[in-house]
């Protein structure tokens, strides 16, 4: 098998394992909420009397339903937010009811939300329409972790599925190189190469005239 085609192959299958892996805790953590708990409106994040400013960190993977308490009129503002961070009324969607059966918080009505675009410490301040009095308001954060998970795992699921088939597809397309066996060779050695080259040496000096390789006669020339 081809080293890509393993390789794929490899990414495609840990992907998708790990994207099923997160799929099944994200689905067991939403599972395992009870809407006639009032955490199903968020865990408890503060709980005072208005009129005050609360400082606190706020995360952009949750929303925060504001309540206060039932027979009196609020006004939230988050001092610093700009854009980032933004008190939304539910008059807005026309859902001040979302709470009243599931979640539901005894003694409270819900308001709206403070929806946070990006994660920091903000100021929310709030003020009551009414002179001398001060009634209890309540944050609860909403944490989106399973909801993003279970996001998460499906485009994960996807992806991994989209790269396992391509791995699939190198299988039969992509074949391994075949290995050829190595070729002889002959190393001629030293001493050969040596002999070689004296024993044409002497077959070339065996080509001159003796009269020229005999310097002992004077009279080589005539």
């Amino acid at each position: 098998m081809h080293i890509a085609t393993k390789i794929t192959l490899g990414i495609g299958s840990l992907v998708t394992i790990v994207s099923i892996f997160g799929l099944v805790i994200s689905g067991s953590m939403l599972d395992s909420m009870d809407p006639n708990e009032e955490s199903w409106a968020g865990e408890l994040m503060m709980k005072e009397q208005a009129p005050l400013d609360y400082e606190d960190n706020f995360e952009w993977t949750a929303t925060y339903n504001v309540f206060v308490e039932e027979g009196y009129d609020v006004n939230v503002e988050v001092l610093n937010g700009g854009d980032n961070a933004y008190f939304e009324s539910c008059d807005i969607w026309g859902d001040c009811d979302y709470y009243d059966y599931n979640g539901y918080q005894e003694g409270f009505q819900y308001i709206g939300e403070i929806i946070v675009e990006q994660s920091g410490t903000y100021e929310i301040n709030f003020i009551v329409n009414g002179d001398g009095e001060e009634p209890t308001v309540m944050i609860r954060e909403d944490s989106m972790t399973g909801a993003f998970g279970i996001l998460g795992g499906f485009f994960g699921c996807c992806l991994g599925i989209i790269i396992f088939s391509i791995g699939l597809i190198f299988a039969l397309v992509l074949k391994d190189k075949k290995t050829l066996p190595p070729n002889k060779v002959m190393i001629v050695g030293r001493e050969e190469s040596t002999t070689s080259s004296l024993d044409i040496q002497k077959d070339d000096n065996n080509d001159i005239p003796q009269e020229i390789e005999d310097d002992s006669n004077p009279d080589w020339w005539k």
